[in-house]
């Protein structure tokens, strides 16, 4: 059933304003006086590929391609490492130009430690 214009009670305006409390002022205060950026507790953007590639090591192989990894580690003679996708995958110390290796990432400013 539609309802008419005379089922629909309007609330007189001091009623209206009563119910506005000071707790509600208080928090329009705060958030009036909040900056409009993030804040810090908000998850970080997602990074672009070129700021992904920034942070990630780069490997030269003896042939002169590189790879880049997230995150690696040394284990008996081989380098285990992870790509940025999560992917792992494994190369033997024979296969890779350490010295290129050790330049380029000094270049980006990262911290490199060849095998012991």
């Amino acid at each position: 059933m539609p309802l008419s214009s005379d089922d629909i009670e309007d609330a007189p305006a001091a009623e209206v304003q009563q119910a506005d409390t000071g707790e509600q002022e208080a928090l329009r205060t705060v958030y009036r006086d909040r900056p409009a950026g993030p804040s810090r507790d908000n998850v970080p953007a997602p990074q672009s590929a070129a700021e992904q590639e920034a942070e990630q090591y780069v490997f030269v192989r003896r042939d002169g391609t590189v790879f880049f990894a997230a995150a690696y580690a040394w284990e008996n003679g081989t380098l285990r490492y992870i790509t940025s996708e999560g992917l792992r995958h494994t190369v033997t110390t024979d296969k890779l130009d350490l010295d290129a290796t050790q330049q380029f990432n000094e270049l980006r400013g990262l911290t490199f430690r060849s095998p012991v």
